[in-house]
């Protein structure tokens, strides 16, 4: 454009497209085409800046309105939010994988359906096996460390590549590509791990029957039963017992005892299982709070909670971002938004 077109008048004119007959005719071939190019432009998107405006407060409403719907949902309607969080997050990155071709994540998928699928088999059977609790509470500890130790991984090698030291022995993009398949590998089969746990541990107690998630429990607990695995926790009970076990034998008379606040026993490992593996901090017969402090015996329990902390997001990002979203788009093809 001229020089003698740069002044302030003229300028905002030609942005607006509003030249008068005067100035058009000032204007070269070259030019002429450019400003009959953006007038075009501006007739096609009149009223976008409206519309964009709109699409920004719908994008916000939905997204601090689902905050508050789904804190109100997970308090008064544990259940189904619960069951909907887990389809959700058990299906949602299988069907992603086979619509964009992820052979690998759907391998691994498939492996840890297999096997946990014969471990919530086994935590469903009615009655239940007395080593079903401890099995149980065994396998998610293994998929929690795990997923644990490979997240860990993943960030060590992204904080590699950004502070530039992966430069140093020629390592490139490719690592940083690794360990954020490090880190989602982690978080994701992390976060499935502990909600799966969750239900399985509501499942079994109550089945045993010293615990009811709602109401009073079926069985009255007697002296050292444990109402984690419903075996005694001391000799005498143990002994009256001995019928219900074909080689004669008591269960777990060797394992260490806990006590909680509210005075009732367990064996160490079944109420380690219970509150720390599956996310429970109250008494599994009385409901009492259970300080979960006293469960954290060395720097790696410390470590484990802020983990814990990590995968609750990761749950929002994987299943409600993804609906979220969806609803905001059916709201814009609702009010003709594009």
């Amino acid at each position: 454009m001229d020089t003698n077109h740069n002044d302030p008048a003229f300028m905002s004119a030609w942005h607006d497209g509003t030249l008068n007959t005067d100035q058009l005719s000032e204007l070269t071939t070259e030019q002429t085409e450019r400003y009959q190019l953006h007038q075009q432009y501006l007739k096609e998107h009149k009223g976008h800046e409206s519309q964009h405006e709109m699409m920004a407060i719908i994008l916000l409403f939905a997204l601090f309105s689902s905050q508050f719907l789904i804190l109100y949902w997970k308090k008064k309607h544990y259940s189904s939010y619960q069951v909907i969080s887990l389809t959700g997050l058990y299906l949602f990155p299988a069907l992603f994988a086979l619509y964009d071709g992820w052979p690998r994540f759907l391998t691994i998928w498939t492996v840890f359906s297999l096997v946990n699928g014969f471990v919530i088999h086994k935590a469903s059977r009615k009655p239940l096996e007395s080593m079903t609790p401890r099995m149980v509470y065994k396998w998610y500890t293994v998929l929690y460390n795990a997923s644990f130790v490979v997240g860990l991984i993943g960030y060590c090698m992204m904080v590699f590549v950004f502070f530039g030291f992966a430069a140093i022995f020629g390592a490139g993009p490719g690592l940083m590509e690794a360990g954020i398949l490090f880190l989602s590998y982690g978080l994701y089969f992390g976060v499935l791990g502990r909600d799966f746990v969750e239900i399985c541990s509501d499942r079994m107690a109550s089945t045993i029957g010293y615990y009811s998630k709602e109401g009073l429990p079926q069985k009255h607990l007697q002296g050292d039963i444990c109402a984690v695995c419903g075996q005694a926790t001391s000799h005498h009970h143990n002994v009256a017992n001995l019928a219900d076990h074909p080689n004669g034998k008591p269960m777990f008379i060797d394992d260490p005892i806990h006590q909680l606040a509210c005075k009732h026993v367990f064996h160490e490992k079944c109420i380690r299982g219970w509150c720390l593996v599956g996310k429970k901090d109250i008494c599994p017969y009385c409901k009492e709070k259970v300080d979960l402090k006293q469960f954290k015996k060395n720097p790696w329990d410390t470590q484990q909670q802020l983990y814990l902390n990590l995968l609750d997001g990761v749950r929002y990002l994987v299943v409600w971002q993804p609906i979220i979203f969806g609803a905001v788009q059916l709201a814009y093809y609702l009010f003709g938004l594009d």
